[in-house]
């Protein structure tokens, strides 16, 4: 699938000899950015400035941060499941220390997405600037970062629109609670209306294989962001990552069954990152393997 990408990398920060940090990072749409980083001992962070909105979720083991700021040293000891938010340019060298192996899920947004996400809860009131928290403990924000994390060991199976859901949920939960903002989210109330329904549906059964986002998908009903995973699941009982999820398994079988495509064709033609992952879920939601299936129709 075009626009993604998985790689390992070492050594991309200063570290202690011997004690590599081990990464892998992948690119969800044009939007997000999910680096897992797993090390030990002492982890110097470069100054930087940072490109996106960051949120951060360390598990695995407690661990110490240290910085400068406003002029003073700062000390922080995070158990495990804490949380860091840094806003878009935010600018600051830092060590961290943990005394055993945990890892670091540095999840980034773009403000682009984050802007768009949050549209109708800051409307009217002007721009949303994020307050930077290096100690949250947060249990909704570790919830969401984990299950983006599951998903992507799992090979992403809906594309990029679960990993955008969760995003969606994030900026909206961070603006309601570490930011400027002041205005209350409003519920919404609704589903989509017949017309804006059928075309996006016919949009994505016809792009089945492609990278789908959610904000195209918005863009194809004609509404917000915000609003339209939860109008469309409103109105047809499905998020949109389970809809696409289970019309690639419906088409897999389509092909599996009369043209007797080969697994990994199958896999391909329906936007599987691989032959594996593609196996793996539709044993999972089928009960059986792609090939047992097509020997058995």
């Amino acid at each position: 699938m075009s626009g993604w990408h998985r790689l390992k990398i070492e050594g991309s920060m200063s570290r202690d000899p011997g004690n590599p940090l081990i990464a892998s990072i992948t690119t969800l749409g044009n939007s997000l950015t999910l680096e897992n980083y797993v090390s030990s001992g002492v982890v110097e962070v470069p100054e930087m400035e940072t490109p996106a909105h960051v949120l951060i979720l360390r598990t695995g083991s407690p661990s110490v941060i240290e910085w400068r700021g406003d002029g003073r040293d700062h000390r922080v000891e995070l158990p495990p499941g804490s949380v860091s938010l840094q806003p878009v340019g935010y600018r600051r060298a830092a060590r961290v220390s943990r005394p055993l192996p945990g890892e670091a899920s540095i999840l980034q947004i773009k403000p682009a997405f984050f802007d768009r996400g949050i549209a109708e809860i800051a409307k009217g009131g002007g721009r949303v600037e994020l307050i930077s928290r290096m100690d949250l403990n947060d249990p909704q924000i570790a919830r969401l970062m984990e299950s983006l994390r599951a998903d992507i060991a799992g090979g992403s199976p809906s594309g990029p629109l679960f990993g955008e859901s969760i995003a969606l949920a994030l900026s909206a939960h961070i603006a309601q609670k570490y930011s400027t903002l002041t205005t209350k989210l409003e519920p919404h109330r609704g589903g989509l209306s017949r017309f804006r329904l059928k075309r996006v549906l016919e949009y994505i059964n016809a792009n089945l294989s492609d990278n789908l986002e959610l904000r195209v998908l918005a863009e194809v009903a004609g509404v917000s962001l915000y609003h339209f995973a939860k109008a469309f699941k409103q109105s047809i009982g499905e998020s949109p990552h389970q809809y696409v999820l289970r019309r690639r398994i419906d088409e897999a079988k389509q092909f599996l069954r009369h043209s007797r495509l080969p697994v990994i064709e199958a896999s391909a033609r329906t936007g599987f990152v691989d032959q594996s992952h593609f196996s793996k879920v539709f044993r999972r939601i089928v009960g059986v393997a792609p090939s047992e299936y097509r020997d058995s129709v």
